[in-house]
């Protein structure tokens, strides 16, 4: 593929009235606009636009995008030898041209010893090791990439990690990691040697540090992630949290007071402390029995709440509702029964920011408690929308919403998604009618169709 630089090109001089000539308007484009065109390319097609023309000789020696992401099949002219051809791209590359962004997956080879570059690697395009991706990054980090994203190998055997490089940087501003393991020394260098990192993005990681601190973090989010032991989130800058699904234990929050959007989505059959299967993924009956652990806990309503499924204590979650007191906008979903939430409703602050706040199935238990909790401590609330499931606890008859007040003044909109035909959705109208809000206000979105109903009929 370098090879092609090398050859000689004759030149042909443009001859006035020929279109063909002076047709190349995609050439005549600045430098900046054609280093964005090429940001859309993975690195070995970027390479080969050397061969289009004088003009693009050395243009992909300067692309402030590096793009190394492959996964067999689906990418053409794939490089016999990736990890030879992208260690020559960065060996050739502009030493003097910055790099803004490097996106790599991690090795789908087990082997972890010294680099060597001489060893047999084989053709099948994808035969890079951690070594590899390792000293990847650090070039990267040494020219001062300000987005890294390093995506989890589909034939990778094993987790990868970053404990082989060292993460500091002042121009690093946004990390996007995939089945990586982070210990506490990688996570303390992270925030420590990175002042200038703004975004962090973690996709079914693992966390093996006890807190994660930044002043200058600015957005997190957390998917799936598998939490190793108790961590606490401190971020005073905060303005952006999505917590999806973690595993094993949820974290906790402390010093958030600048969050203005936050997703905090739980399932307490994976939040306890008899889950210890660290590489497996559930067993694909683990919605069943999450079911079953469901009505278990609904029928015994009156038993600690700091007791979980399987009779194991839910971990984590400390601080989760009062941390996202400064928000304009929550979604808070979890099924019914959920413990954190609940347990963390007993010191519910006031919401004076809250606009808009999405709630899920775990909301309704005891009467709608915990959704008329809200009620009464967001004063200024504009939109509400309740994401409710098939799988319900039954509805007391001696209920009487009526007798059970708020005053949402700013409230003008309701949505209510649930399945057809859910009881619920009668009640929880009158619910608000008592309370002031208009009918005209609140909508029902039944699965799987998206037309809404409006209650006209309630008004005889």
């Amino acid at each position: 593929m370098f090879d092609e630089m090398s050859r000689k090109k004759t030149k042909v001089e443009p001859v006035e009235g020929d279109a063909a000539a002076t047709d190349d308007r995609l050439s005549a484009l600045p430098d900046e606009l054609l280093h964005k065109v090429m940001s859309f390319l993975r690195a070995w097609q970027v390479a080969r636009t050397c061969v289009l023309s004088r003009r693009w000789r050395n243009l992909w020696a300067s692309a402030p995008c590096i793009d190394l992401r492959v996964c067999g099949q689906g990418h053409s002219w794939l490089p016999m030898q990736l990890g030879w051809f992208a260690n020559h791209f960065f060996l050739l590359r502009d030493v003097s041209a910055p790099l803004d962004t490097l996106r790599l997956l991690c090795s789908p080879a087990s082997y972890n010893g010294p680099f060597n570059p001489c060893s047999p690697r084989s053709d099948d395009g994808e035969d890079y090791y951690s070594t590899d991706v390792d000293m990847w990054i650090r070039a990267a980090i040494n020219r001062g990439a300000r987005f890294i994203q390093l995506g989890q190998h589909p034939r990778a055997d094993d987790l990868s990690d970053l404990d082989g490089v060292p993460l500091v940087s002042c121009h690093l501003k946004h990390l996007n990691l995939s089945g990586t393991m982070l210990y506490d020394r990688t996570l303390r260098q992270l925030f420590s040697g990175c002042p200038s990192l703004e975004v962090l993005e973690l996709k079914e990681c693992y966390l093996d540090g006890p807190q994660i601190s930044s002043v200058s973090l600015i957005s997190l989010t957390m998917v799936e992630c598998r939490i190793q032991m108790e961590l606490s989130i401190a971020a005073p800058n905060l303005v952006s949290l999505r917590c999806v699904n973690p595993y094993h234990r949820a974290p906790s929050f402390e010093n958030m007071g600048s969050l203005v959007t936050g997703t905090i989505e739980l399932n307490d059959s994976f939040l306890h402390d008899k889950f210890e299967d660290k590489y497996k993924e559930p067993e694909c009956d683990s919605d069943d029995n999450s079911d079953s652990n469901d009505d278990e806990h609904d029928s015994d309503a009156d038993s600690d709440l700091s007791e979980g499924f399987y009779g194991a204590e839910v971990l984590g979650g400390q601080n989760v509702i009062c941390s996202l007191s400064n928000a304009t906008s929550l979604d808070l979903i979890a099924h019914v029964g959920e413990v954190i939430l609940i347990r963390e409703m007993e010191t519910c602050p006031i919401f004076s920011n809250l606009k808009m706040l999405s709630l899920g199935e775990w909301c309704m238990a005891d009467g709608f408690h915990a959704l008329l909790l809200f009620l009464q401590h967001t004063p200024n609330l504009e939109r509400l929308f309740l994401k409710l499931k098939l799988d319900h606890e039954e509805i007391e008859d001696d209920i009487k919403p009526e007798g059970r007040s708020f005053v949402c003044k700013n409230l003008a909109v309701v949505k209510i998604k649930c399945p057809k035909d859910d009881e619920r959705v009668d009640v929880l109208a009158r619910f608000f009618v008592a309370n002031g809000i208009a009918m005209e206000k609140i909508s029902v979105y039944h699965r799987p169709t998206r037309q809404p109903r409006r209650f006209f009929a309630l008004r005889r």
